[in-house]
């Protein structure tokens, strides 16, 4: 949807915030995928009607929207909310996808399956795969969840927890077990999670159009591996 110009005397139609989310979520899936945000219409049909990461993208947008109406609009609400906890049920039953968190536009979910993200919230441009758990912390010191930057990368396996910042533009390699902060643009890795690197640019990971094609997901110790989807 492009954004609303007012004509002179008339008042600009309000965006929709997800609906501008949904689009910035797409484009990702179409650079991954095509390697650009304009591929042909059968392939964007095929998108649609394939990916089951989008699909979860797609019905978590529909409960940030459910959300949101809740206290501007009941009846919608009730209308929007009944369509997502059926979709959502169907998501967690199919995939075990669980996503509480707001999480801003850009959102890839790449290999969907066991999925837990609480309650927190998430920047823009983030990637996340399969077997990952962004959860609560449980022991003394270190109870509440993670906050999320923008820009970053999380890989298979990984479990991060606790009360901790992860910083913008930060990669933590698949299979770390994350309780403790981490810098902006670090890479992380290995159990306990540790920074391996700094300075680690991780926009081919992100598929940043600015940087290039995807690049070869890191191992846990930090070196790449061949890239899954």
């Amino acid at each position: 949807m492009a954004r609303n110009v007012a004509v002179a005397g008339e008042q600009a139609a309000p965006s929709l915030p997800e609906w501008e989310a949904l689009r910035a979520d797409l484009a990702k899936y179409y650079r991954i995928a095509y390697g650009t945000e304009a591929p042909a219409l059968r392939e964007r049909l095929r998108l649609w009607l394939t990916s089951s990461g989008f699909h979860c993208v797609a019905v978590h947008r529909l409960g940030e929207l459910s959300w949101r109406l809740k206290g501007e609009r009941p009846v919608a609400w009730l209308l929007c909310g009944g369509l997502f906890h059926a979709l959502d049920l169907a998501v967690n039953l199919v995939h075990h996808v669980d996503i509480a968190a707001r999480v801003g536009p850009g959102f890839y979910i790449g290999h969907p399956s066991t999925i837990y993200i609480g309650e927190t919230r998430i920047g823009r441009n983030f990637s996340v795969t399969h077997n990952v758990t962004i959860g609560l912390g449980q022991s003394r010191g270190k109870e509440g969840l993670p906050a999320i930057g923008d820009d970053v990368w999380i890989g298979t396996g990984s479990i991060v927890y606790g009360d901790i910042q992860v910083g913008d533009g930060a990669t933590i390699a698949s299979g770390t077990v994350l309780s403790k902060s981490v810098p902006p643009r670090a890479l992380v890795g290995g159990n306990p999670g540790r920074v391996l690197a700094s300075d680690y640019d991780n926009g081919q990971l992100l598929a940043d159009r600015s940087r290039g094609p995807r690049a070869p997901d890191p191992s846990p110790n930090g070196e790449p591996r061949p890239t899954t989807r």
